[in-house]
């Protein structure tokens, strides 16, 4: 899970709760410090968990869906001065395979460029607006699994951004993508769902 920088506990607090800890355990903390701390780790922050991940890549899924990103994802972004964000947009072969079923060669070839044009148009102005926040961007664009190949590609990654709506359409019921939500479950890196 990805920690807000404005949440962060700092030192002195932190050296605070720890000697709050010593003092109100010491009798019994000695050996169990460590089991205390353990036990209430979910009212307090370990030392660890106070030190903000070093992100130096970050993956940004897009598809048919994404249709805009907010300006706030930028800002957001952008306090990863260091970062370079790999923009992936992937034409969904299920849905190419579902319109084979019942058109013809023509009309499919017509469907996948409407697609194309489409990933190319939305990977030029998110490429502009995330050079306009200072940061270094390199896109690509393939025919695949949407959630397979993301899988394996956010392996190579320190941070994803992906978008409540990557995948398939939302609605009042659902306010996030089923293909959203499998990736935040099975993510091992920090996940920014925008």
């Amino acid at each position: 899970m990805l920690i807000n920088p404005d949440c962060i506990i700092d030192e002195i607090t932190m050296g605070y709760f720890n000697s709050l800890l010593q003092r109100k355990f010491k009798d019994v903390a000695g050996k169990r410090y460590e089991t205390i701390a353990r036990d209430y780790r979910e009212f307090l922050l370990t030392e660890e968990e106070t030190v903000v991940p070093e992100v130096l890549s970050i993956l940004m899924p897009l598809d048919y869906f994404v249709k805009e990103i907010p300006p706030q994802l930028y800002e957001t972004l952008s306090s990863y001065e260091r970062a370079k964000v790999t923009l992936v947009y992937i034409v969904d072969m299920e849905v190419i395979r579902i319109v084979a079923d019942s058109l013809d060669e023509k009309a499919i070839a017509e469907f996948r460029r409407k697609r194309e044009a489409f990933g190319e148009d939305l990977l030029n102005r998110v490429i502009t607006s995330l050079e306009g926040a200072g940061l270094t961007v390199t896109s690509r664009m393939f025919a695949g699994e949407k959630f397979d190949n993301i899988l394996e590609l956010m392996k190579g990654y320190d941070l994803i951004a992906v978008s409540k709506k990557y995948g398939t359409l939302t609605t009042e019921i659902a306010p996030l993508s089923s293909v959203t939500l499998k990736l935040a479950q099975m993510a091992r890196v920090p996940i920014i769902v925008y």
